[in-house]
């Protein structure tokens, strides 16, 4: 299983991480019409990527400015993958 993250740099430094959760996604989708494997394998903008920093932090209950309002703040979003092992014993 892979969890999927995005680190939210902010230009004063500061960062926190926030899951990618279903919500997210489905909200990626709907926003952009078109599949989130999708869009980072075939369309990758770069907005898709600040994007999905934004709602992530949104959704994680954050009150934060409109999108482009939200992006006068921020230096990057980075997008990390951890692999959770399966557990062999159960």
């Amino acid at each position: 299983m892979i969890t999927w993250k995005v680190r939210v740099i902010r230009d004063d430094g500061t960062q926190d991480v926030y899951p990618i959760r279903p919500k997210t996604i489905v909200a990626f989708e709907r926003n952009f019409k078109t599949g989130l494997s999708n869009a980072f394998t075939k369309e990758q903008k770069q907005e898709h990527v600040y994007w999905l920093g934004w709602e992530a932090e949104k959704s994680s209950g954050v009150t934060v400015k409109p999108f482009d309002s939200w992006l006068d703040g921020i230096a990057a979003v980075e997008i990390e993958a951890d692999k959770i092992p399966l557990d062999e014993t159960a």
